[in-house]
């Protein structure tokens, strides 16, 4: 019995030290240059982005296409603050253009249970951007409709015996967009509907034992091989991930807000305890055995929430900080000569094996969330909740169509056609009803 335990103890430490990087760098305490943490965040997008305009776009869901379903959502969630903070043309343009190819809309056959799916509307982050960047109504307004229509259900009156979000990954997807919406429009009614269901899946999916969420009910009673509740690492990302996000946009005198901040600081407390020495977690946090090799997608979020916590006052700096560094570093080391973040769990919903190859977009968004908090950890604590950016009031343009530049030298005819041109243009502009003028004035 003792020689059998011995082997186990023994292959297990075999095949964690078989899954550390060969290249992986020494841990430094030392947090890294603002600069050079921009820096390599660029350089991901930069290469994720270069590689999906390789691919054909596809409108239904494909895992490898980009396209408006919640893998794609996540990084553009990354993307949309990444081009807030640091110049990089290439993913502001790619941001832009694939909002414009798909018309500001979502995923989904139209049927009721897609209009309410929490993953559908996880795109809405990247709406809500840009039009805080640009203005333009028309860009929240299928959104807005498409909120509009789930926020009955999310708050009915008893509540049913199913949960509208009946997985925990949904606490990333639509309550940050709700509680934003709620900032932009000035109507608590998306945060008030939110708050609702929040705590009804909180209630049903929350171990109090152990300060985590069951992935969905299925998940309570399972266990492992091992005999082992499953604690699926990136299920728990989601949530906290969620969890920073909707921080950033709930007023400070929201009534339920502090009981927010109390699961947040529990349930980081509790993901902290789990890292491991390379500053990478498990994607099985109770059972490391079943899964050895360690999993970037649940560490980058679980990077991004502790960074989260200590630039914004909520978790200790002198406790969390150490911890941030680790799995900065340890994130690091899995960069593929790509440029794209590797050892990434596919999509799914429980923990499984994972390969150094493989490489995904939500784990993309979240180092790029990541290394933007890393970013401002030499900075002052920020309070929260953040400001929003006033949007601008945009003017029409009577044509997208841009004008043909004059050549070099242009002729005479060149010149009073190009006149022509513009002319007719500005009379077209000035036949235009435009409901931002107030036609009443002289």
């Amino acid at each position: 019995m003792k020689l059998t335990q011995t082997l186990a103890i023994a292959l297990t430490i075999s095949s964690s030290l078989m899954f550390t990087s060969p290249q992986a760098e020494p841990i430094s305490n030392k947090i890294p240059e603002r600069e050079q943490t921009i820096t390599t965040v660029k350089k991901l997008a930069s290469a994720e982005v270069a590689r999906l305009k390789e691919i054909e776009t596809k409108p239904e869901l494909k895992r490898r296409h980009i396209n408006t379903n919640w893998i794609s959502a996540t990084f553009f969630v990354g993307t949309a603050k990444l081009v807030d903070v640091a110049n990089v043309p290439d993913v502001l343009a790619f941001n832009m253009e694939t909002a414009q190819r798909f018309n500001y809309a979502h995923q989904g056959h139209g049927a009721p249970v897609h209009l309410i799916n929490a993953d559908d509307q996880a795109i809405g982050d990247l709406y809500q951007a840009i039009y805080l960047r640009t203005g333009l109504p028309g860009v929240l307004m299928p959104l807005q409709q498409r909120l509009d229509y789930t926020l009955p259900y999310l708050s009915l009156e008893p509540a049913p015996k199913k949960l509208v979000w009946w997985w925990c990954d949904s606490l990333f997807m639509a309550p940050p967009v709700l509680t934003r919406m709620s900032a932009i429009t000035g109507d608590a009614k998306y945060i008030d509907a939110m708050d609702k269901q929040f705590w009804r899946v909180y209630e049903r999916l929350y171990d109090k034992d152990v300060n985590l969420f069951a992935r969905d009910e299925r998940f309570i009673e399972r266990r492992s091989a091992n005999g082992k509740k499953i604690f699926w690492s990136r299920g728990q990302g989601w949530v906290v991930a969620g969890l920073a996000r909707i921080l950033e946009a709930m007023p400070e005198n929201y009534p339920s807000r502090p009981q927010y901040v109390k699961l947040f600081q529990e349930m980081m407390a509790s993901i902290a305890k789990l890292q491991q020495p390379d500053g990478l977690w498990r994607a099985s946090l109770l059972d490391l055995e079943a899964y050895p090799e360690p999993e970037t997608s649940g560490t980058a979020f679980f990077t991004y929430a502790l960074a989260f916590g200590i630039n914004h006052g909520l978790l200790e700096r002198d406790k969390y900080l150490p911890q941030v560094l680790k799995g900065w570093a340890g994130l690091n080391n899995y960069i593929l000569p790509s440029g794209i973040l590797g050892q990434v769990q596919s999509a799914g919903d429980q923990p499984v094996p994972t390969k150094r190859e493989t490489t995904a977009l939500y784990a993309s968004g979240a180092f790029i969330l990541a290394g933007l908090e890393i970013a401002n950890l030499n900075q002052p604590i920020t309070k929260l909740p953040l400001p929003l950016p006033k949007p601008p009031k945009p003017e029409y343009h009577a044509s997208d169509i841009p004008p043909s530049p004059l050549p070099a030298n242009p002729t005479p005819e060149q010149v009073r056609e190009d006149q022509r041109r513009n002319a007719e243009k500005q009379a077209v502009k000035d036949l235009m009803f435009d409901p931002w003028v107030d036609y009443s004035q002289p």
